[in-house]
């Protein structure tokens, strides 16, 4: 009832949900219109889920912390030697200050990151960019959303494990969890193999977010509930350790409390990728 109330909200095409409990998706259902026609979308329709991709980014960022081979905080620069800024204390951000946005970044650098055909190198752009930018507040002072932030965590993914995001994420992740619906718009998606935005009863070209590492990743309800499990299992899922029962904890420390206060909190609890890591249902669970 709740999802078709929403669907009659302007532009709201259609919607995936998918339940999961004490391990097991115990339900999973789509609604809305799939085509023009108004069939309803298929269960591997890919969705853009946005922003919640920052939390997979975390997740890789956390096994190479669990392997050794990334500690949070360490400066980037130790990662990515190329990233520079004007202001001197950009070496002074760590890969914690990326997770919980807190480097001090000017924003987001929007520039080719959303497009009509997939442009490669979006990561070089925004380290281009970076180079001729000031920092805006002292790194690590305050926390605020940034999609740079996770950007360069993304890089930092691809330079300690030599593989592109892509393809660490798709060995790491992805395979393992079963998470067969699930990529990167590398390339513009097949027509039927994702959920198109219909509007006037016409399908909507493809919109490509090349901001990959942030908000790019395309997925299904099904496949996100077994990215879910990975929490909800203390990171195991399917007999396998996805991530340490430490790195979990650690994502849902709250990170907010910062060294300069210069007003009272805003409605974000920042954790390691989350946006919040005080939601009611969090607590319960």
């Amino acid at each position: 009832a709740a999802v078709r109330e929403a669907l009659k909200q302007p532009h709201t095409t259609s919607a995936s949900v998918a339940f999961v409990h004490k391990g097991k998706t115990v339900w999973s259902q789509t609604f809305g219109r799939g085509t023009t026609t108004g069939k309803k979308p298929t269960p591997t329709r890919k969705y853009g889920i946005g922003s919640v991709s920052k939390t997979v980014t975390a997740v890789a960022i956390m096994q190479l912390v669990d392997q050794g081979k990334v500690s949070l905080d360490a400066p980037v620069v130790q990662y990515l030697p190329d990233f520079a800024m004007e202001s001197p204390q950009y070496r002074q951000i760590t890969v914690r200050m990326l997770l919980n946005h807190s480097a001090g970044f000017p924003g987001t650098d929007y520039s080719d990151g959303i497009s009509s055909e997939p442009i490669a190198g979006y990561p070089d752009r925004v380290l281009a960019g970076l180079r001729n930018s000031h920092l805006k507040t002292t790194p690590g002072a305050m926390n605020v959303y940034c999609n740079d932030c996770f950007t360069l965590a993304g890089e930092v993914v691809e330079r300690v494990s030599g593989m592109s995001l892509p393809d660490y994420v798709a060995d790491n992740i992805f395979t393992p969890l079963r998470m067969k619906h699930s990529t990167y718009p590398s390339s513009i998606p097949a027509p039927g193999t994702y959920a198109p935005d219909i509007s006037g009863g016409k399908k909507q070209p493809f919109e490509v977010t090349n901001i990959w590492a942030s908000g790019g990743l395309l997925s299904t309800s099904d496949d996100m509930a077994q990215f879910a499990k990975v929490f909800t299992g203390d990171g195991v899922v399917n007999g396998k350790r996805i991530l340490s029962s430490s790195a979990i904890q650690q994502m849902s420390v709250d990170q907010t409390a910062t060294t300069l206060r210069v007003a009272a909190p805003g409605g974000f609890r920042y954790g390691l990728g989350w946006d919040t890591v005080t939601e009611p249902g969090l607590a319960a669970a």
